[in-house]
């Protein structure tokens, strides 16, 4: 009987996909995140493999593998970016941070407090448009709404954080 559990009698193939696309999965994460330590993205990588594990039900077999993983590691860099899979660094906890850091950390935590204040579908929006660079016809594909309703979403998130917000954007 198989529960769908992978045993070593029965290998999974979406596993073997998966290691075969490890190196991949590395590289896009550097190259989304260059500046964050080795030891701190390879807790991303295993965080990512872990998510396509618990959502292997959304995977469909007769499509590509890596456009659905990057996707699931797209948006566990926007966990991490919006502060919901941060861990503290180890280095972080061994000197304190310079003047300049923490005025950088006091921008970030800003930042990262009003995009909390966001509706969520455009708060995800904003953050793959700005920080993740990807294009409106990208996202909208990604995210399966139209472009026009991508752009409207920009829109609204960026007059909101500019403080322009009115009763009738809601």
């Amino acid at each position: 009987m198989n529960d769908g559990i992978a045993t070593q009698d029965t290998p999974d193939p979406l596993e073997d996909r998966l290691l075969d696309l490890l190196p991949r999965l590395r590289a896009h994460l550097g190259a989304s995140r260059p500046r964050v330590p080795r030891a701190e993205l390879d807790d991303v990588a295993q965080e990512v493999v872990a998510r396509a594990l618990s959502y292997r039900e959304s995977f469909d077999p007769s499509r590509a593998l890596w456009p659905w993983l990057r996707r699931v590691a797209d948006r566990a860099l926007l966990d991490l970016r919006s502060g919901a899979m941060r861990r503290p660094s180890l280095s972080a906890e061994l000197e304190p941070p310079a003047p300049e850091e923490t005025a950088t950390l006091e921008t970030r935590e800003e930042v990262e407090r009003l995009l909390k204040q966001l509706p969520p579908r455009e708060c995800e929006v904003l953050q793959r448009f700005h920080q993740l660079g990807q294009s409106v016809r990208a996202i909208a594909a990604e995210l399966g709404l139209p472009e026009g309703t991508v752009k409207s979403h920009l829109w609204r998130a960026r007059r909101r954080l500019a403080g322009l917000d009115d009763e009738r954007v809601t």
